[in-house]
């Protein structure tokens, strides 16, 4: 068992063990017998000529171990009744001429991660040491005399103290981190390496400016520190990470044998580092923290701050399987910044029922790319957007955006008129980009926007797909995202599976509601259900609820996209039901643009039954505000949209390919346009 160094003297360090029989007796022990050694420790005030300038004084303590190698090696253990500076060990002989002294062990230590329990505290501290090629075993003191006179040379642990004095502000200390670019630091008694050293604290509360005393135990092996290195100390206290850089200017070591000091004074800290939180990085743009686990996810909620970005990459894949998740920045202002990179990992069987924005993120503030969410659950009943990925995505004067992040699980809010989405619930001033989605999403609630990957929307969405099953019992529905709350735009998107409302349900988009928001180069294939509005783009695009005709006029932009759609079906049995659907847009407002879009030639179109006689599929020219859409049939408020007929032979990757659609975005050389990874 490790021994406790138990406190710190200006004196050398130096073990001497007595024992019961010299060496001529030792040649004549036969093998296998027991011998007895009696060990004593020189007094505190003993002064020698060892390499320990600052010294270190020592007691035995119980299960203490000696382990001696020749030809064979064999363990001592200590005895009852030692003393601070006496004790009697217990072993069998040791086969050899030459041999090696080790307590207690050559292997028996991992000093990477430590933990020190009160500031200036020394219980933790743990001695080792060797005498190396030796040429007697039965009586030896552990000094570097006594090893040079017997042909060997010793190795002892050293001690790393810190003396900092805590920047401005700072009270509780959680731990403190040195760290490198390389493995430079022995993590113990072996050969193994690591590039920091860890060091915990319990029980460390100090007054502002105070000074922070560590200690760490170090290995016998000298670590060398060449000059032009740059070392890293981080202070991680319970809200932020505190760092400062130490360049080194000569080659140096950290040496077995002494007490090596560090002094930092309380200035040019700053925020972000090395953590102890997380599996490396510095929280920096260049170096982002990194997380390999549902623990290390927990701690970005205590880390982020206001007005600060934080920046994370995931390291592994996570599963959150027993995690009961709270949102990330869900509580007013929303002004806690976020850079997070899954860097192609996948959170899975990840679950919130948060009352407020449930979702991975309330309100994502910056941007989530390269992440794939599966096995999901958001549930909630409350007056909330809600999202797998995020409940917003932006919000009034806050940017979020979304880049190639996937989503497969269940979203649920019983609550209506609210955003309700795969992704996020409601996109505010965000921007998505390059994600995709494999989730079913239902919602009980009456008037909610529903999306594949957000319910709401104010911002870019680009290079997104979706394959998704969405029901909602509410108005706007779509399989990218329901309806948005500021000018949005969708940008070479496509979507597959299903989309089910009540009205205002489409294939890309469930509504846009906002001026100049537009869908550019997008296709679909999911099917779409509801009782009217209903478009295999978009089921509504109208500034006004209910005018077309209006003095709103929202110019929104439909170009070159195509409705390729399994379905579009109205399934209302009421007669008097009056707005139109549409195989692009079901109601489109005079004042849009709609230019070059296509349909399917033989797409299956199911209008409500007061428009089934009159709004079957035709061809339409484009419209602009000065070359408006005319009105088809003498029903109020039909305004739809169909676009162009594709040729009977025509595959959707042909008709884009006639539209020009950028192939540096899109691969069109099979019947399916698929995005290329940009």
């Amino acid at each position: 068992m490790m021994r406790t160094l138990k406190y710190f003297l200006p004196a050398a360090a130096m073990l001497l063990v007595g024992i019961a029989c010299s060496r001529s007796e030792l040649e004549e022990v036969p093998q296998d017998t027991t011998l007895t050694i009696r060990a004593f420790l020189p007094d505190e005030d003993t002064r020698g000529p060892g390499i320990v300038t600052t010294g270190v004084s020592w007691s035995w303590s119980a299960d203490d171990i000696l382990t001696v190698t020749g030809e064979t090696e064999e363990v001592f253990h200590i005895k009852e009744g030692f003393t601070p500076k006496k004790a009697e060990f217990t072993g069998k002989s040791v086969a050899g001429s030459r041999f090696s002294i080790a307590y207690p062990s050559r292997v028996d230590a991992d000093w990477s991660r430590q933990k020190q329990v009160g500031n200036d505290a020394l219980g933790h501290l743990r001695y080792a040491a060797v005498l190396e090629d030796v040429d007697d075993y039965t009586s030896f003191t552990f000094s570097p005399d006594w090893a040079a006179a017997h042909g060997g040379s010793l190795l002892q642990s050293g001690v790393l103290k810190f003396v900092i004095t805590v920047p401005d502000g700072v009270t509780d200390i959680n731990s403190l981190r040195l760290s490198a670019e390389t493995p430079l630091f022995y993590a113990g008694i072996g050969e193994a390496m690591t590039d920091r050293l860890i060091l915990d604290f319990q029980d460390v509360t100090l007054a502002p400016k105070a000074t922070l005393i560590g200690w760490m135990s170090t290995s016998w092996t000298a670590s060398e520190i060449p000059s032009g290195t740059v070392l890293t100390v981080t202070l991680q206290t319970p809200t932020k990470a505190l760092v400062r850089d130490i360049l080194i200017k000569k080659d140096v070591s950290l040496m077995g044998g002494l007490i090596n000091t560090i002094t930092l004074d309380g200035s040019d800290w700053s925020e972000g580092g090395e953590s102890d939180r997380y599996s490396g990085g510095k929280g920096t743009e260049a170096k982002p923290w990194i997380i390999t686990t549902a623990t290390e996810m927990g701690y970005i909620r205590e880390d982020l701050e206001s007005g600060i970005t934080r920046h994370y990459k995931l390291g592994a894949d996570i599963d959150m399987s027993g995690e009961s998740w709270i949102p990330l920045n869900f509580e007013s202002p929303y002004d806690k910044a976020i850079d997070f990179d899954g860097d192609g990992h996948t959170i899975s069987n990840f679950s919130c029922s948060a009352p407020t924005y449930p979702g991975l993120f309330g309100v994502l503030y910056g941007s989530c790319r390269n992440l794939t969410i599966t096995g999901a659950t958001i549930e909630t009943q409350g007056a909330t957007a809600a999202g797998i990925l995020a409940g917003y995505c932006g919000t009034t004067g806050i940017r979020g955006e979304i880049v190639n992040v996937h989503v497969q699980g269940t979203v649920t809010n019983t609550y209506k008129k609210r955003g309700i989405g795969g992704l996020a619930g409601i996109l505010g001033n965000g921007t998505i980009t390059d994600s995709s989605a494999e989730v079913t999403i239902s919602n009980t609630g009456a008037d909610s926007g529903v999306g594949g990957l957000c319910g709401t929307v104010s911002g870019t969405i680009e290079r997104c797909w979706v394959i998704c099953d969405i029901t909602s019992n509410g108005a706007y529905a779509g399989g990218i995202f329901g309806f948005e709350t500021a000018k949005s735009v969708v940008r070479d998107c496509w979507t597959k599976g299903s989309v089910r409302g009540t009205q205002k349900v489409g294939g890309i988009v469930g509504g846009f509601i906002k001026a100049e928001s537009a869908a550019y180069n997008c296709y679909s294939l999911a099917s779409v259900y509801g009782g009217f509005q209903l478009g295999g783009i978009a089921g509504h695009a109208n500034l006004d609820q209910k005018n077309a005709n209006t003095t709103n006029e929202p110019k929104n932009v439909f170009e070159k996209c195509i409705a390729w759609n399994d379905a579009i079906t109205s399934t209302t049995t009421d007669a008097s039901a009056h707005y139109s659907s549409g195989v692009v847009v079901g109601f489109t407002a005079l004042m849009n643009y709609l230019t070059d879009c296509y349909r399917k030639a033989d797409i299956s179109f199911t209008e409500c039954p007061s428009a089934a006689d009159y709004n079957i599929p035709y061809d339409q020219e484009n419209a602009t505000p000065s070359n408006p859409l005319t009105e088809s049939w003498a029903g109020t408020y039909n305004f739809p949209y169909h676009g162009k007929a594709a040729a009977a032979s025509a595959t959707v990757s042909s008709v884009a390919k006639s539209l020009g659609w950028d192939e540096n975005v899109w691969d069109l050389s099979g019947e399916l346009p698929k995005l290329k990874k940009l």
